[in-house]
C-alpha cells in the first residue's frame, strides 16, 4: 500500500510530495515547492500543523497557525515536511527557508516538533540531517550556515553536541565572530526582531509576542543544570536564543556517522531498563522532557 493511500493527509494533494525513509520504521514526506499547493490543499495541511502542535507543545497553538497560513507561510517556506510513523498517520513536521545573511550561504529553520509517542527515536536529528544533506551537499566546498530561533535549551544543547560546541553560537567560552554577529543581527532583520536582539548574548526579547497564551505546557529542560538554570532565569517566557551554527560537508559527515552509531546503539540489549549505549543528542536526556515539549523545540518561523 502507497504512502498516500495509508495516510488521508496525503491523499489527492494537488502537489503531491516526495517520500523517503527516514529511519527504521518512519518515513519523510517532503514538499520542495509548497507554493505549487492549491488553497483547500493547504488549508488541510494547515490543519495538520496544527493538530501536530497541540500534542507536540501540549499548548494551544491554534492563532499562531492560522496567522503564519494568513501571512502567506505557503508561498514563504522552502521546504516543508512531514515524519510519517509506521502507520503512515503524521507524527513530527518541520521546514526551512533558503536565505542569505551576512553574503552567507544559511537555511533558517522554520517550526518544528514531534508527538510525545514518537519521542527518543532520533526523529528530529534524522529529520535535520534529511534537510541539511539536501542543502550543504548542493555546495559541499562551501560553509552553510544555520539559523533558527528557541527557548527549548535541549536543542541549544543538541545542535552543539552535533556539530560540536565551537560551531555553534552563542558559547560561553568565545565571545562571537564577527561574522557570526553580522549574520545574528541581518536574521532579526529578517524576522522582524532586529530592535529587540541582544547583540552579545543574542537573546530576541519577546521573540513570540505573536503567542496570547504559553508556547510549553510544562516548562522545557535538557537535563543539564547549568543549561537548564540558564534558559530558566536569563530567557523569558517570550524570548529565544538566536541560534547560529557553521555545518559543512565534512562536518556533516561526522554528524551522520554518530547518528548512525547512536541509531544501532538503540537497538542493542537494555541493561537495568536503559540502553547499553548512547542517547540521541538532539532529544531531551530521558526523564528531562516534559509531557509535550517537542525535541525539536519551537521555532517559528520568518515574519509570522
Amino acid at each position: 500500500m502507497s504512502v498516500q493511500n495509508k495516510s488521508p493527509e496525503l491523499r489527492g494533494l494537488s502537489a503531491p510530495p516526495t517520500v523517503r525513509d527516514l529511519c527504521p520504521g518512519y518515513r519523510v514526506a517532503r514538499w520542495d515547492s509548497p507554493a505549487a499547493l492549491s488553497p483547500p490543499c493547504r488549508e488541510r495541511l494547515h490543519h495538520t500543523l496544527r493538530d501536530l502542535a497541540a500534542r507536540a507543545f501540549d499548548a494551544d497553538h491554534s492563532g499562531y497557525w492560522r496567522a503564519r497560513v494568513r501571512a502567506g507561510f505557503f508561498d514563504q517556506i522552502a521546504t516543508l515536511a512531514l515524519i510519517l510513523g509506521p502507520d503512515g498517520s503524521p507524527v513530527g513536521w518541520g521546514g526551512y527557508h533558503r536565505h542569505r545573511f551576512a553574503s552567507r550561504r544559511a537555511l533558517y529553520l522554520d517550526a518544528a516538533g514531534v508527538v510525545p509517542a514518537h519521542r527518543r527515536f532520533g526523529l528530529s536529528a534524522a529529520l535535520m540531517t534529511h534537510f541539511l544533506a539536501r542543502e550543504v551537499l548542493l555546495h559541499p566546498l562551501r560553509r552553510t550556515y544555520v539559523v533558527l530561533r528557541t527557548r527549548h535549551p535541549a536543542v541549544y544543547a543538541g545542535w552543539r553536541r552535533g556539530l560540536g560546541a565551537a560551531r555553534v553560537f552563542p558559547n560561553e567560552l568565545r565571545p562571537l565572530p564577527a561574522r557570526v554577529r553580522r549574520i545574528a543581527g541581518e536574521a532579526a532583520e529578517w524576522l522582524g526582531d532586529g530592535p529587540r536582539l541582544e547583540a552579545d548574548t543574542l537573546l530576541v526579547r519577546d521573540a513570540y509576542r505573536m503567542f496570547d497564551g504559553e508556547i510549553y505546557g510544562t516548562r522545557p529542560r535538557s537535563g543539564h543544570t547549568p543549561l537548564d538554570d540558564y534558559f530558566a532565569h536569563q530567557v523569558g517566557p517570550k524570548d529565544a536564543v538566536l541560534v547560529v551554527a557553521r555545518t559543512s560537508a565534512p562536518v556533516l559527515a561526522r554528524a551522520t556517522a554518530a547518528r548512525v552509531l547512536r541509531a544501532r546503539a538503540r537497538s542493542l540489549p537494555m541493561v537495568g531498563g536503559r540502553p547499553v549505549r548512547g542517547a540521541d543528542p538532539v532529544d531531551p536526556v530521558p526523564g528531562a522532557a516534559p509531557s509535550g515539549s517537542g525535541p525539536a523545540g519551537l521555532i517559528p518561523g520568518a515574519r509570522p
